[in-house]
């Protein structure tokens, strides 16, 4: 026979324990506020790149020059004041190295080229200008060409990328890519002082970045403002999201158990959100798009974990129900706990995996989830069993109450009405 595990004498401690990590999450969510990446801030996103250049491009003449790069090709093209337009098309697969295909450029009307890397560099390495599109001037426009080994700018890290935009205060930066990538995406905070705040950041971003890196290793592959009205709707509709989640459980626990069942279903998973969010803030770990996802998956998660719970637990009272719910409760959860950890252990390993050899928003998702699933797995069992243990003792107590209180009128009716009515014979 299955030993029953006593479940409930923790109830005292683990409650106690939840809600003061709860309150010190709300707490400093006051205080400190999350750490909001790039989903959530007012600003500008700017997607930059630090590699080497390759040549540079000046142009000289009537009319305008614009130039484009593909996987495949360079395309120059040209527009007369007259309104006519001429393209100058260089495939990669013709002109293979930076020399043959520096030559080719010259061959452009009103074109210079400066070759700034080894000649005999492959030319499908070639990258566009900043911005993808450029429009060429007396002034010249480098470009630049996706390096490796030796040839790549090994400096750039988040870490020194921070240290050169302190100038920028709160600046939020990610890793483009896997942990060799020399791609960031850089959000520098909007304070809502500057009307042109987009036209003056990003030559101001790129002069602080050039002076630490070499204002020719800086390409800037694009960038977009985001107002603060478009944060702030990411953001309500990130909240509208978790309740509504929360509202769907409720109303699908209301259906399949009795109302304080539901109650604890949904006290669970709040518990879940909480926690995540108390370990968000202390760990000032980026709050953006995936910790909503990952929020959610974990409400998901535990959830499933509580209704099967639930379902035992119902399932022994309607077996035996002259036992206690406290008996029944600690033999239900006893009876599913080899489940629960066979099925919290399997999706962790996963979980685990991801934070350890993946990066960036993959790696954050992974370590909420691991978080998550411990706290899921925590409330399926220590809140929301406790909170029906709760509402059955308190239920329990009314009902002995009642029927106490009933005993004790039945008994004084009893001798109101022997008094009224006392034996024939007796003395008056």
């Amino acid at each position: 026979m299955t030993r029953v595990i006593k479940f409930d004498k923790a109830f005292k401690v683990s409650v106690p324990l939840s809600l003061a990590v709860i309150i010190a999450g709300l707490i400093g969510l006051g205080i400190m506020g999350f750490n909001n990446g790039v989903d959530f801030q007012a600003g500008l996103n700017s997607d930059i790149a630090f590699v080497p250049p390759s040549m540079s491009l000046s142009f000289k003449g009537e009319g305008s020059l614009s130039f484009t790069v593909s996987k495949a090709e360079a395309t120059f093209i040209s527009r007369a004041t007259t309104g006519d337009s001429k393209s100058f098309t260089f495939a990669f697969a013709q002109y293979s190295t930076f020399q043959t295909l520096a030559e080719a450029f010259k061959s452009v009307p009103g074109v210079s080229v400066e070759l700034k890397a080894d000649g005999a560099t492959n030319s499908a390495l070639l990258l566009g200008a900043s911005q993808t599109d450029s429009r060429l001037s007396e002034i010249p426009t480098v470009l630049h060409y996706t390096a490796s080994g030796s040839a790549a700018i090994s400096a750039a890290s988040m870490e020194s990328i921070r240290a050169a935009l302190k100038p920028f205060g709160n600046v939020s930066i990610q890793r483009v890519g896997d942990s060799s990538s020399s791609e960031f995406m850089i959000r520098v905070q909007d304070p809502g002082k500057e009307a042109d705040f987009s036209t003056t950041v990003v030559p101001k971003l790129t002069a602080e970045l050039g002076k630490a890196f070499g204002a020719d290793n800086v390409l800037v592959k694009q960038s977009n403002l985001v107002g603060a009205a478009f944060s702030k709707s990411l953001q309500t509709q990130a909240l509208i999201a978790v309740l509504a989640a929360f509202v769907g459980i409720l109303i699908y626990c209301a259906l399949r158990f009795k109302p304080n069942f539901a109650i604890g279903a949904v006290l669970s998973v709040v518990h879940d959100a909480l926690i995540m969010v108390a370990f968000i803030v202390f760990t000032r770990m980026e709050f953006n798009t995936s910790s909503i996802a990952a929020i959610l998956t974990i409400v998901g998660y535990s959830i499933n974990d509580t209704i099967v719970i639930y379902d035992r637990i119902r399932e022994k009272i309607k077996f035996n129900p002259s036992a206690p719910f406290r008996e029944n409760m600690n033999r239900g959860v006893t009876e599913t706990l080899s489940r629960t950890f066979i099925t919290v252990t399997t999706v962790l390993l996963a979980a685990i995996s991801l934070a350890v050899f993946t990066t960036g928003d993959i790696h954050y998702f992974s370590v909420a989830i691991i978080v998550g699933l411990l706290s899921g797995t925590y409330s399926s069992v220590f809140i929301a069993s406790a909170f029906v243990d709760a509402w059955e003792t308190v239920g329990a107590k009314k009902r002995a109450k009642k029927q106490a209180l009933a005993a004790n009128a039945a008994v004084a009716a009893h001798a109101a009405l022997a008094a009224a009515n006392p034996p024939k014979g007796g003395k008056k």
